[in-house]
């Protein structure tokens, strides 16, 4: 990503529409003054030809009224050689504001999006939990081509019809200020009726806006469930479902189609009023004698007012699309903001990671008093409710240890672990990092310590060397720490076995790996890191009884270098840890070795180890040894 494109974090967000406004101004919009001053100037140069060629063709019209037919052919000639040179030069400095407004706004554009995809990255999971992957996906794709067309097409139609307006209202006024005030009449009255419309349109973009939203979130969720929907023959209920939200975007668009229909027609008919008003009155009084009741209008000067209105009418359908463009724009620019000021509640502390000691394995890791309730999913859930998924657990891992972490399904293991490595933010006072409450410490900082495997474990589109090295650039991998990371995870023999090696690209999340080599293949991830604290998520959950021998050897022997948490429903897994926490519905309600749990033959930890030893890897009462089934 190219860092020169984001901005700085802001401290205290905007809340307000003329705040977003004078923020994305100062943010995005202000350093290319320069390109909007020309623009500016080009646009002002544009309208005053415009205005100039109605003024040239009442000038070749009188000349051909004149005595001297091949005199007043002649010059008649001559300003249709103005008429034309004007023309080539409209469309010159047309061009030119043009690229002079849009290229600002592509460049706006590509700004917004690395701005709001670099807030994105470094937010907590608790937003990504309350809002839809498509909702997410249409704000920075829809919403931000919408604030493009804001600062682009919008801003130059704006001053375009100002322009316009102006220089042609004012050349009526100045040639003939009673005709030109006829005409202002109905086109005041087709200014009320955009202004009603406009109205309507403002209500009916932010609805189709935020149904864009829905519908591609309903895609995106059909796409990722894709082999459930087929597999259960749920292909209707999916159907019906896209099917409803389509149709709500259709009649949306629909109502838009229908008042913009109708509005530049109307907008258009006041046009021609102006052209009967003209040329009755103007035609009254073209010819008219000296001294009589009406003022004498010339027949070029008649003709001019005719194009002066054609002029207006296209200002005025300008209008139309540029509230429009304006509206879209508008209400997508605070689309964004809302994702960005959402994103600003992980604030960067001001302190740092305190300096590990030279020579000591891994830090100190407390936590105290912890309670954690999940954020509720989804804005639709917002009045659910729930319990916590932690409560009251406290516990202290010295440097090097490691603790390894035992518990049925739904105890909160995941939980703990996610909080440990910040993916959500710990309640203030709860966790610390060699005495350091981690949320005083910078969040970049802090997963540079960590390596962190999580249950179910993600591997991108790409090389299966660059998934295993992610947090390097390709040119900078270490080939001889990521061979011994890919060994060390049991992962040597299926890299031989792939066409590639190593070089093999992996499909969209590992679909070309089966479970266990995608598991293993997060763990060489984090093998290649250079770690501090490393924190594993029932990693052996998807391997055979050989393998997860060897992976143990390599975790505890990985596990030395610095402080471990262990979670595993296998038991072997646990067995060589310093000490074991047991959770139980939220709450630890046990620390202890191996040895000591297994003395309380009536826990489950115990009886856990009991049925796991019976249950060995070749099945039922077989021969003793880890490998069966996970409890609960």
């Amino acid at each position: 990503m190219n860092t020169s494109a984001r901005a700085p974090e802001s401290p205290t967000p905007p809340q307000t529409g003329a705040e977003r406004g004078w923020h994305f101004w100062h943010l995005f919009v202000k350093k290319h003054w320069p390109w909007y001053v020309l623009g500016l100037l080009c646009l002002a140069a544009t309208n005053a030809l415009a205005v100039a060629i109605p003024d040239f063709v009442r000038i070749a019209v009188d000349a051909l009224k004149a005595d001297g037919a091949a005199a007043a052919a002649g010059e008649a000639a001559q300003w249709a050689i103005a008429i034309l040179a004007a023309g080539v030069a409209t469309i010159i400095v047309r061009t030119l504001s043009r690229t002079l407004f849009f290229n600002p706004g592509r460049t706006i554009e590509y700004e917004v999006k690395n701005h709001l995809f670099a807030r994105l990255l470094t937010r907590p999971k608790a937003y990504f939990d309350r809002v839809r992957p498509g909702d997410i996906i249409s704000r920075g794709t829809n919403d931000t081509n919408s604030v493009r067309g804001l600062v682009g097409f919008a801003t130059l139609q704006l001053f375009n019809v100002v322009f316009t307006l102006t220089f042609t209202l004012g050349r009526m006024l100045w040639m003939d200020y009673s005709l030109a005030l006829w005409c202002i009449i109905p086109l005041t009255l087709a200014a009320l009726v955009l202004r009603r419309a406009i109205r309507a349109m403002f209500s009916l973009t932010a609805d189709f806006q935020q149904q864009v939203s829905v519908l591609s979130a309903r895609i995106l969720e059909t796409y990722t469930g894709v082999g459930v929907i087929q597999s259960f023959n749920a292909q209707p209920g999916a159907m019906a479902r896209f099917d409803e939200a389509n149709s709500r975007l259709l009649d949306i668009a629909l109502k838009l189609v229908t008042i913009r229909s109708w509005l530049l027609p109307v907008v258009s008919v006041m046009g021609n009023v102006c052209v009967v008003l003209v040329l009755y009155l103007g035609g009254r009084r073209v010819g008219a004698p000296p001294g009589s009741d009406l003022a004498p209008l010339t027949l070029g000067e008649l003709t001019a007012f005719t194009v002066f209105i054609s002029i207006l009418v296209n200002g005025l359908t300008s209008l139309g699309w540029l509230v429009n463009a304006a509206q879209r724009g508008w209400i997508s620019l605070g689309r964004v903001y809302d994702v960005m000021e959402i994103a600003q509640s992980r604030v960067t502390p001001k302190g740092a990671l305190p300096a590990l000691p030279a020579g000591r394995p891994g830090r100190r890791l407390e936590i105290r008093d912890l309670t954690f309730q999940h954020p509720v999913p989804h804005e639709a859930l917002d009045d659910a409710e729930g319990g916590p998924v932690l409560e009251g657990v406290s516990f202290t891992i010295e440097p090097g240890e490691t603790l390894g972490i035992f518990g049925l399904t739904g105890a909160g293991k995941t939980t703990l672990l996610n909080l440990l490595a910040r993916v959500y933010d710990p309640p203030r006072g709860t966790l610390f990092l060699d005495g350091v409450d981690v949320l005083d410490i910078p969040i970049r900082e802090y997963w540079q310590a960590l390596a962190y495997v999580t249950q179910e474990p993600f591997l991108f589109s790409r090389t299966l060397r660059e998934n295993v090295a992610l947090a390097s650039e390709p040119d900078e991998i270490d080939d001889d720490r990521l061979q011994q990371a890919v060994a060390d995870a049991a992962l040597s023999t299926d890299v031989a076995a792939l066409p590639a090696g190593l070089e093999t690209r992996v499909g969209e999340r590992g679909v070309t790996l089966s479970g266990g080599q995608r598991q293993r293949a997060a763990l060489a991830r984090a093998f290649y890191r250079d770690y501090e604290v490393l924190l594993l998520d029932d990693v052996l959950s998807a391997v055979d009884h050989a393998t997860e021998t060897r992976l143990i050897d390599a975790i505890y022997r990985r596990a030395a270098g610095g402080t471990t948490v262990l979670v595993s429903h296998r038991i072997s897994a646990l067995a060589r840890a310093d000490r074991i926490l047991i959770l139980e519905g939220g709450r630890a309600v046990g620390c202890d070795t191996h040895e000591a749990l297994l003395q309380k033959p009536e826990s489950e930890y115990a009886q856990a180890w009991a049925l796991q030893q019976a249950e060995g890897p070749s099945g039922p009462l077989g021969p003793s040894g880890p490998g069966g089934p996970r409890p609960g």
